[in-house]
């Protein structure tokens, strides 16, 4: 809490950590400091999420094994392996369970990334309706 600025009345402070929402102890954590918290998550397809995590740490680690191996566990039932962290981030339901011990679920938005892209201004829409912000951000 000593790390977030102050917030004087009608003020929202907004904080973004990507790690949060599979952080076990997080939830807590947050509810702790203010059980009005509301959140925002924003997700992606689990399986685009999964091959973007590949190819940024691919980049960087060039020596690493091919993303169908460390996907499958055996290619030929299709078994995946849950255990590998990209594929265990796109697990949300299993994330979100957890989130659920301390928030109820009409404090916790969802926000698509591909629509982030595809329609900024209507997702962005939707944040501002949630926080309760008059609409600033449009198409316009």
């Amino acid at each position: 809490r000593d790390l977030m600025p102050r917030t004087l009345e009608g003020q929202i402070t907004m904080e973004k950590t990507p790690s949060y929402f599979v952080t076990k102890e997080a939830p807590a954590r947050i509810s702790s400091m203010s059980k009005g918290t509301k959140l925002i998550v924003v997700v992606r397809d689990p399986v685009t999420r999964a091959i973007s995590d590949y190819t940024q740490t691919l980049s960087k680690k060039p020596d690493i094994p091919t993303f169908e191996s460390l996907t499958f566990k055996n290619r030929t039932t299709g078994l995946i392996d849950t255990s590998w962290s990209a594929i265990q981030i796109g697990i949300y339901a299993k994330h979100l369970e957890n989130w659920l011990l301390y928030f109820p679920i009409g404090q916790i938005l969802f926000v698509s990334g591909e629509r982030l892209i595809s329609d900024p201004a209507g997702e962005l829409g939707r944040v501002q309706d949630f926080l309760g912000l008059k609409r600033i951000i449009t198409d316009k």
